[in-house]
């Protein structure tokens, strides 16, 4: 990008052997924008998302900025020294990250400002607009400013795309699969497949690459931290077995990190012990792996506090991965092994999920059971990469069906109307659902396949329902 002259300042993208100047720069303001580490700046330059203004070839200041997904384009800091302000400099660097905005096809430009500093005033000079939201930042509350340089209607949000968890033996999943085909629904659900390998049978190994081979199947290896928090295995042992396992098998397409998953009977001290160890062992981890396997890997996001999220995506993204995985939900159950969408688990994940939109992260969130938290993430507009759910293999298993919209019902036994056969009907006729595993009402009661797939069959029916509700 040409350079941009502002009396006697010049504007250019900045080159890697900018950084050290950059970061005396931000290191002279560390008061206003904390620690910035260096491994940051490499890759914001990598990227071409830092561009820098001089005076007689020396650096004086910079902006860095990133393009999200969603057509918004963030700046993230603006430093000047003390001494070349309000002499255009800082205008001359917003104007640039303008035109690149222009350049991208961005709708707009959003910044956050600390409330007490004088540079609100510089931004609304500048044509931003103070929107009515202050969020609450690390240190002081932060008037949030928005530009719009484009008239554009926004691309409508991608349906994330559902990871069908297999976890059942290679016969059962054979049998699954040729039932599902014999049923005659076009959508095919094997398209992306997540397992835990160390935890399978070799036989259900070989099979699901198989599926990989004939079908093209998108397949993602689980890192098994759920066997951890059932004390099945030690972290530790995890992290060996794990790292074996991935060195011999670099035939997936996506590979989960060891992490440590938290629960809600840990303590502070516990919860903060397991944010740190998902992190130093995923650094390990990928240290002992072929370089080109970071290209594949998803860092496991956990923490109970918005400080300890904002730690693992830092550290994920001082990695280079470009795909983190959230899980930290509530739990309930034996050893916490049921997940739980808490008002304070949903408000991580929409932090998460604002992060990954400014880092450019893909996110992968584990564990939705059903089609009910499925549906409310969704309208919490919370619209992640992709999702996994084994709720509708174990439901099924334990005399469970879904129906789009509407609670678990257990069907083996008919304790009240709604589970009886004529309330079963009633549920299809609201729902309007109709699929080959639920036309026999008696078999969908009996028989357990049946139910299994019946609930797939509602999973993908409320996740294409979801669509008109996020456009």
């Amino acid at each position: 990008m040409g350079a941009l002259d502002i009396l006697a300042y010049s504007v250019r993208i900045a080159r890697q052997s900018d950084i050290s100047a950059i970061k005396q720069v931000a290191d002279k303001h560390r008061k206003e924008f904390g620690f910035v580490p260096w491994a940051i700046l490499e890759d914001q330059i990598r990227r071409g998302e830092i561009f820098v203004i001089e005076e007689d070839h020396k650096v004086v200041g910079f902006i860095t900025f990133h393009h999200r997904r969603d057509g918004w384009t963030t700046i993230r800091e603006v430093c000047v020294l003390e001494e070349h302000r309000r002499k255009g400099s800082g205008r001359a660097l917003i104007q640039q990250v303008e035109q690149s905005a222009r350049q991208a096809n961005q709708r707009g430009i959003r910044l956050k400002c600390p409330i007490d500093l004088p540079a609100n005033g510089f931004y609304e000079r500048l044509g931003f607009t103070r929107l009515t939201t202050i969020e609450q930042g690390k240190r002081r509350p932060l008037i949030i400013w928005a530009k719009e340089i484009n008239d554009l209607s926004p691309s409508p949000p991608k349906l994330p795309t559902f990871f069908l968890t297999l976890s059942g033996r290679a016969y059962e999943i054979n049998q699954l699969y040729r039932l599902w085909r014999e049923g005659g629904d076009p959508r095919d659900p094997f398209a992306h497949i997540i397992f835990t390998p160390l935890f399978s049978k070799d036989s259900t190994i070989s099979y699901i690459r198989q599926l990989k081979e004939d079908l093209g199947s998108t397949i993602m290896f689980d890192s098994g931290g759920y066997q951890v928090q059932m004390g099945k295995i030690s972290y530790e042992e995890l992290f060996e077995q794990l790292l074996r396992f991935y060195q011999q098998n670099l035939w997936a397409d996506w590979y989960v990190l060891p992490d440590y998953v938290p629960t809600s009977t840990d303590n502070e001290t516990q919860v903060e012990y397991k944010v740190r160890d998902t992190i130093d062992f995923a650094r390990l981890f990928l240290q002992k792996m072929p370089p080109e396997f970071v290209k594949k890997a998803i860092g496991v996001v956990h923490g109970r506090t918005k400080a300890q999220i904002y730690r693992c995506v830092e550290a994920y993204v001082n990695m280079g991965l470009k795909y983190i995985g959230f899980g930290s939900f509530g739990t309930s159950g034996p050893k916490g092994s049921i997940n739980l969408i808490s008002r304070q688990s949903l408000e991580l994940l929409r932090y998460t999920h604002e992060l990954a939109s400014e880092f450019g992260l893909n996110l992968h969130i584990f564990g939705i059971g059903s089609p009910v938290p499925l549906k409310r993430l969704i309208e919490a507009r919370i619209l992640p990469t992709s999702f996994d759910s084994a709720g509708w293999w174990k439901a099924g298993g334990y005399g469970n069906v879904f129906f789009p919209g509407g609670r678990q019902l257990h069907i083996n036994a008919a304790p009240y109307y709604e589970a009886t056969l004529a309330g079963l009907a009633e549920q299809k006729a609201r729902t309007n659902h109709e699929c080959a595993f639920c036309k026999d009402l008696p078999s969908l009661r009996r028989n357990r396949l049946n139910r299994i797939l019946h609930n797939l069959a509602v999973m993908l029916d409320t996740l294409k329902q979801l669509e008109k509700d996020i456009v």
